[in-house]
């Protein structure tokens, strides 16, 4: 098998996924089926890729997730809080819709300009230099690798967008299924597999 690949796998399914909540940093709940749907992931990921090394955001959407792969692997998970999500600041536990029925032009903002942040929140570009930086020292340490990366939605969205586009605002196109995993080629700048969600299937 090929070393050297680097996968980005999102958390499982939580209670603000349901409930379409704003949960950057808030340390939220897997929901029943995200428990099952990381026990499908880590059962099923040698189908995948056998992995050397894994790293995850300290937040337990992510660290439960991650060694729902590890487990498979006898690997130990390290965690870097470069990984964690965006921080929405006030908005955290925020309604998708309510945000949207307030201010729609901040929802807009939020999107399209890399520098706007919520209150007390943070940047699209705040987020790329933690996750890049991340990225980066993980690579650099673990050359010709397996490496999985478990993270969350907007934040791996972010880095895929900078280095595939060399522009965060194209981040919403990149968004995945709940333990969905991307595999990125950072050497040719290639997303070679996206959005991938075999193990969720009966």
């Amino acid at each position: 098998m090929t070393k050297g690949k680097i996968y980005f796998v999102r958390h499982g399914q939580t209670y603000a996924n349901i409930d379409k909540v704003w949960h950057g940093q808030t340390d939220t709940e897997l929901s029943p089926d995200g428990y099952e749907q990381t026990r499908k992931l880590g059962a099923y990921f040698s189908n995948y890729i056998h992995p050397d090394v894994i790293y995850s955001s300290p937040l337990q959407r992510a660290r439960i997730t991650a060694e729902a792969i590890a487990t498979s692997f006898g690997l130990t998970v390290t965690h870097d809080p470069r990984l964690m999500e965006l921080d929405l600041g006030d908005w955290e536990g925020v309604t998708f819709e309510s945000l949207r029925q307030e201010d729609n032009n901040a929802m807009a903002e939020l999107v399209n300009n890399p520098d706007y942040c919520s209150p007390n929140g943070e940047s699209q570009n705040v987020v790329k230099l933690r996750m890049v930086e991340a990225i980066d020292d993980i690579t650099a340490k673990h050359q010709n690798e397996n490496i999985i990366i478990v993270s969350h939605g907007v934040a791996i969205s972010i880095a895929i967008a900078h280095y595939l586009d060399n522009d965060t605002t194209q981040w919403p196109k990149y968004s995945k299924s709940n333990t969905a995993f991307s595999e990125l080629c950072l050497s040719t700048k290639q997303l070679l597999r996206f959005n991938e969600t075999h193990h969720l299937e009966p």
